[in-house]
């Protein structure tokens, strides 16, 4: 597991601690290079998660929200960091970008790891 994580640490790039273990960006070369990196979760399992929002601050809002009711919460911690400076993209949960991946990051790491078994014998 270990050389199949160490590929796949080439395209995430992990920036703060989160709820689950870390949150960064998914740097994929074959995600389309117009459009903002998207969020990722790494969790302590070694199990990535998406994220909503375009930044950083709309992602680990929209993470605290998701413990509450989305919408309302959401709404209320926008508000909130307007507050202090801290504008978000949006106000509405549901406005939070939350595109797809092209390349799945949990079906990359699968594949990597059974690459790394299979060239090791321990399949």
């Amino acid at each position: 597991m270990n050389a199949g994580a160490a590929e796949m640490a080439r395209h995430v790039k992990l920036v703060a601690k989160g709820g689950k273990g870390w949150i960064g960006y998914w740097l994929h070369p074959d995600e389309p290079s117009e459009r903002a990196w998207r969020l990722i979760e790494l969790d302590t399992e070694f199990t990535f998660w998406p994220m909503a929002g375009r930044t950083l601050t709309e992602g680990a809002a929209a993470d605290r929200a998701s413990h509450q009711d989305e919408r309302d919460a959401f709404g209320r911690l926008a508000a909130d960091l307007a507050a202090l400076g801290l504008p978000l993209g949006t106000r509405d949960h549901d406005a939070l970008d939350d595109t797809a991946y092209t390349v799945d990051p949990e079906a990359l790491m699968e594949e990597l790891v059974e690459a790394e078994r299979e060239k090791r014998g321990l399949r």
